[in-house]
């Protein structure tokens, strides 16, 4: 049924909405949280592989697109906050379920109801105004944010070819594959930036593993997701992260929630309640 997609879908965005608050409080370098992140949660899903005894390589290269536009988009969003501001990188990274959307029309045939449309758009907005609500650093760069869009554009990329990839390799195989793709492409990023890997207390060693092992469900639960929903519902789901993140940098960070955020919130939460009411036309590919 569709709705085990959502709910897993939704709960995969929640786990991964934990790491930029945990990042945020870290006095560890984005690129380098990135790195382990993808290297440390590789790990136990190297060794269930291992153990499954079902190594094969031709699925680690079917792995190979999703795992590289994963590694590509978290690069390049955390080069891209550097260089723009955190308010303007993050609410273009809102406008992912509009590529997404495009996506699952014309290459998986997912039909798009009107309906659908205008609940995305307010869904959208609300996430914005929970973004454009809170408090900033930096000051925009054109370039910067162009490096975001870049970052939103592979980030989509990364959404099709697990679906795609997913219709043939087992979801252990697929994000062990995933998350060493992402890690190798990451190294040449961290060499450039000579961002240091090395954690320079205990408590950033253990935010570095918190970042890696509880999004590592997340990202799990998303991928399982793929077969059991369309891709325009799991792409407006993305929209639950803003909500997730505000609510624990208000518990974990102490910043305070304006009453714009909260509206937003609420707008985010209603339309995604909307949107996974209503069935889509075409429920019996997604059972």
């Amino acid at each position: 049924m569709y709705r085990t997609g959502l709910i897993a879908c939704a709960f995969g965005y929640m786990l991964t909405a934990i790491s930029p608050v945990i990042v945020a409080d870290s006095n560890v370098h984005g690129l380098a949280m990135a790195f382990w992140r993808c290297w440390i949660a590789f790990a136990p899903f190297a060794v269930l592989v291992l153990m499954r005894k079902d190594l094969s390589f031709e699925r680690f290269l079917s792995s190979a697109p999703a795992g590289i536009c994963f590694g590509t988009s978290m690069g390049l969003f955390f080069w891209a906050a550097k260089m723009t501001s955190i308010l303007n990188a993050t609410l273009i990274t809102i406008l992912l379920p509009i590529p997404l959307t495009i996506a699952s029309f014309f290459i998986f045939r997912e039909r798009i109801t009107l309906r659908h449309i205008i609940v995305s758009i307010i869904a959208v907005c609300g996430a914005m105004l929970i973004v454009a609500s809170g408090s900033s650093s930096g000051t925009g760069d054109l370039k910067g944010d162009l490096l975001a869009v870049v970052a939103v554009l592979i980030s989509s990329g990364y959404f099709v070819f697990s679906k795609k990839a997913l219709l043939t390799v087992p979801l252990i195989e697929f994000q062990a594959g995933v998350f060493a793709w992402g890690g190798l492409v990451l190294i040449p990023m961290v060499i450039a930036s000579q961002a240091s890997l090395i954690a320079p207390s205990n408590a950033d060693l253990g935010r570095i593993f918190m970042v890696a092992l509880i999004p590592m469900g997340g990202h799990l639960l998303l991928n399982y997701s793929h077969g059991k929903a369309p891709l325009n519902l799991i792409a407006v789901f993305q929209l639950i992260v803003p909500v997730i993140s505000t609510i624990l940098a208000y518990w974990i960070l102490s910043q305070s929630v304006t009453s714009f955020q909260g509206i937003g919130m609420a707008i985010v939460i209603i339309t995604l309640g909307i949107n996974s009411y209503f069935k889509p036309n075409d429920e019996d590919n997604f059972a």
